[in-house]
């Protein structure tokens, strides 16, 4: 196995992400399986994936097409955690801490970058694609 799809600190868990804002940078965001397994393996296999940022109130939500129940949720989150909305499809970023009245499915963590996420505006294009295709 190559240094470059080895997975970090002996984890097959976690699985380096790229998300890219047309205009703003990339961030390194790192999503775990153990998390929530059926959530961050259909998001996996949904990468690439484009999506149409949406703001709400400490996070940024990307809209996707998938369609997963409710696995290992949580209500509070911290800044720079990733969690997925069941009941909307959203992946959201936190820009803050924060409580949601709705359980969300924590998958992973913004690693760098995470000013990138401070700066996006409603409507802007987020690119998530895997750091290493193999990875998978």
């Amino acid at each position: 196995m190559s240094a470059q799809t080895a997975p970090a600190a002996g984890s097959v868990s976690k699985v380096d992400c790229i998300a890219s804002v047309g205009g703003r940078g990339q961030a390194g965001v790192s999503l775990f399986r153990h998390l929530a397994p059926v959530t961050v393996n259909a998001l996996l296999r949904s990468l690439p994936a484009d999506s149409r940022v949406n703001l709400q109130p400490s996070m940024v939500c990307l809209f996707t097409d998938l369609r997963v129940g409710v696995e290992k949720p949580r209500t509070k989150f911290t800044r720079g955690d990733v969690a997925f909305l069941p009941s909307g499809g959203l992946v959201c970023v936190f820009l803050g801490d924060a409580s949601s009245d709705r359980p969300l499915n924590p998958v992973g963590k913004v690693e760098t970058g995470m000013e990138v996420f401070d700066s996006v505006r409603r409507g802007d294009v987020v690119r998530l694609a895997l750091v290493s295709p193999s990875a998978v």
